[in-house]
């Protein structure tokens, strides 16, 4: 008897790091979903940039939507076209980058989390200086299906003011 209790209070005592080590392996898994979202559409990798999203997650920016992953995917196919054009008609390709931080991730349930950041894009005009082409905050809201994080709804406030 003495046994059995002595390896059901460690098996008790290891149940908070376990729960701990879970919550640090999403917050991990999300930090890469989040930073993969950024890099694919910096290098205009249309697939990879769809892939972080839910197949029905939108897009709210400023009040524009963006509904499913395959509108979400010509984000990047659109910005690649006037990129195009830009280099055609002699001018700067217009290629952003972004510059994330402040990232904080809430959850809300074992499945789902909100991952809150500022970000900023930086571009490079026709003097060849970069400059900020945009500045905001990103509220993102998360889902866990299959073992899998990915973005079912993102908010992107872009400051005007």
């Amino acid at each position: 008897m003495k046994k059995l209790l002595w390896r059901l209070a460690l098996m008790l005592a290891a149940l908070p790091l376990h729960a701990g080590t879970r919550e640090l392996a999403d917050r991990t898994a999300i930090l890469e979903v989040m930073h993969k979202y950024v890099w694919t559409v910096d290098s205009l990798d249309a697939d990879g940039y769809a892939s972080v999203f839910t197949d029905d997650a939108q897009i709210d920016s400023n009040g524009v939507l963006i509904k499913g992953r395959d509108a979400i995917r010509r984000v990047v196919t659109d910005q690649i076209a006037r990129q195009a054009r830009n280099r055609a008609e002699g001018k700067p390709a217009g290629r952003l980058y972004h510059v994330v931080s402040n990232e904080r991730i809430d959850f809300t349930t074992r499945i789902e989390a909100v991952y809150h950041s500022y970000w900023q894009t930086m571009r490079r005009g026709t003097d060849n200086r970069y400059a900020t082409g945009g500045f905001g905050t990103s509220e993102d809201h998360l889902v866990k299906r299959n073992g899998k994080w990915l973005i079912a709804y993102r908010k992107l406030t872009v400051f005007t003011e």
